[in-house]
């Protein structure tokens, strides 16, 4: 096995998205009962192995580099909202009123003079 797959592409971020969007489409497929469904899951499932057994690396390598540039923006926003939800307690997140630069102030501090790192715009908050 170990020589079939020695110069294949193999498997990468774009065939987990792939496989996991395989997965939905069998679920609601068992739910909908759609033949539409069933002939999508099938041609996602010949792409991802079509691309796992590549032996063009480079075109391999540039479809995955393509969709992660595309899904960055969304998973860099989903892990910034996460992440202030976790600092909630710890952090007041603020915006400067010139800028609009996002920032962070510690909680139970009163009101606190910020200065924008941005801009140098100093603004009063209560934190």
């Amino acid at each position: 096995m170990e020589n079939f797959m020695r110069g294949r592409y193999g498997t990468d971020q774009l065939n987990l998205f792939i496989f996991i969007l395989i997965l939905i489409i069998i679920v609601a497929n068992a739910i909908l009962k759609k033949q539409v469904l069933n002939g999508l899951s099938t041609i996602l499932i010949i792409y991802a192995y079509y691309r796992i057994l590549s032996k063009d690396i480079n075109a391999r390598y540039n479809e995955n580099k393509k969709f992660l540039e595309t899904v960055s923006p969304i998973s860099t926003k989903i892990n910034s909202r996460k992440k202030k939800f976790e600092n909630r307690k710890e952090y007041k997140y603020i915006k400067c009123p010139n800028c609009k630069l996002e920032m962070r102030v510690p909680r139970g501090k009163g009101k606190l003079i910020v200065k924008c790192k941005k801009c140098n715009e100093k603004f009063n908050v209560k934190s």
